[in-house]
């Protein structure tokens, strides 16, 4: 059931982000080739404001290619915020697909340069392969999606060195292709490892928003009150509050199943919230059906995923690389419904090891209907002892300095000789 209306703009809710000065500047003695190998990275969790200075004096530049899924694009962006908390001067440039896409919009909100990369392979590899010779970086990071396969390729024919990002429990058909000639691939799960180059691997976790990281800093009541104005004050005193997260193309049969279940869940339950992240293509048709309620916020996007987090005690998702690595992350209990069409169907296997670490609910597809919903929420809900076992399990399997760790590892592969 997908809305054939025109498109809404995404609501954003207002916040105001911190900063903080990055405390990892090589220092002026230094060579400029071992500044390059030494990139020793701050612990900062906070982005640090980019420098896009062209004149700053041996700019460490890198190249990030992504699009598609917010798991490829994320965690590139993930990689960026991390490399410029670390190194101020440093330089990056994403190539992704031509606007509209979810990598030109993030790229544009997070004023990095954006360079787009049409769909057609022949013309994707020459607009990648132009786009790298003028910016020259020292190094090109993949994270998936289409524009990343072009932009390898361009890479290998100008001799400038990449590596591969994967995100999910199996490698995509190209991390296979490309592991023999990268420099490195960084995997999230040591499933993969079996399957690609040993002596390529290095198994991180996936890189995390900053941000997200953070969460804890917002408290449950103030995140609450940005969801939930009407609600009162007061209203996070025994409340529940479930996050629906569609995708970010969204998933008509997840929304379709939250929908003949919303009103009467809102109304036995007096304590539950939801929060409801359709997607953009069926937020039309959702909010033209759903009856307004003080105890429900409906979106097609949601931009500040620190305070969504914060606001929020039990996540039903699909089963994308980044909302399993987010769920570890923050500690919350997960009901996951994997997308099943999805190529080597990488979804399950992510749901089903999510299940494994930290005990995650799995739905499928075929299972999935506003009873069988409802059922597994108030099952989780109402046992404490178990909410508490899968927060633990989760914290204790997630890796929430896999960025720091990624990009420490790219600068220690930098050669000696680097473009100028």
């Amino acid at each position: 059931m997908v809305a054939t209306s025109p498109r809404l703009l995404v609501r954003v809710l207002p916040g105001t982000p911190t900063t903080k000065t990055p405390v990892c500047i090589p220092t002026p003695t230094q060579s400029r080739r071992a500044r390059f190998r030494r990139c020793h990275l701050s612990r900062s969790r906070d982005p640090a404001p980019v420098s896009e200075d062209p004149q700053a004096p041996d700019s460490l530049r890198v190249a990030f290619a992504c699009g598609g899924a917010g798991g490829h694009v994320y965690s590139a962006f993930a990689l960026a915020d991390e490399l410029h908390a670390s190194l101020p001067y440093s330089r990056s440039l994403f190539l992704g697909a031509p606007a509209p896409s979810l990598e030109s919009s993030t790229a544009a909100a997070s004023s990095y340069a954006f360079a787009p990369i049409p769909p057609c392979l022949p013309r994707a590899l020459f607009a990648a392969a132009l786009h790298l010779h003028r910016f020259r970086p020292h190094i090109l990071v993949a994270t998936g999606g289409a524009p990343s396969l072009p932009s390898c390729l361009a890479a290998l024919l100008l001799g400038l060195p990449f590596v591969i990002q994967d995100q999910d429990a199996g490698p995509a058909p190209a991390t296979r292709l490309l592991a023999p000639v990268a420099q490195r691939v960084f995997l999230a799960f040591n499933a993969p490892v079996r399957l690609l180059p040993k002596r390529k691997c290095a198994v991180y976790g996936n890189p995390v928003r900053m941000s997200i990281r953070n969460y804890l800093r917002v408290p449950k009541a103030a995140a609450m009150a940005r969801f939930f104005p009407r609600a009162g004050l007061g209203c996070e005193e025994g409340a529940e509050v479930v996050l629906f997260l569609a995708g970010t193309l969204g998933s008509p049969e997840i929304n379709v199943a939250v929908l003949n279940m919303y009103y009467e869940m809102l109304t036995k339950r007096k304590n539950r919230y939801l929060i409801w992240q359709t997607g953009p293509e069926d937020f039309c048709e959702m909010e033209s059906l759903v009856r307004g309620h003080r105890r429900l916020f409906l979106t097609p996007f949601l931009n500040e995923m620190d305070i969504t987090y914060a606001a929020t005690d039990v996540v039903v998702s699909r089963a994308g690389s980044v909302a399993c690595t987010e769920i570890l992350v923050t500690g919350k209990p997960a009901i996951l419904i994997p997308l099943p069409t999805i190529v080597d169907d990488h979804q399950t296997k992510n749901a089903y090891i999510m299940a494994d670490v930290m005990g995650a609910k799995v739905i499928t597809e075929d299972e999935l209907d506003s009873s069988s919903l409802t059922y597994i929420i108030d099952e989780v809900f109402g046992d404490e002892k178990l909410m508490a076992e899968m927060s633990q399990k989760a914290l204790n399997a997630a890796r929430p300095n896999a960025s720091a760790d990624i990009i420490r590892h790219i600068c220690s592969l930098i050669g000696p000789t680097n473009p100028t």
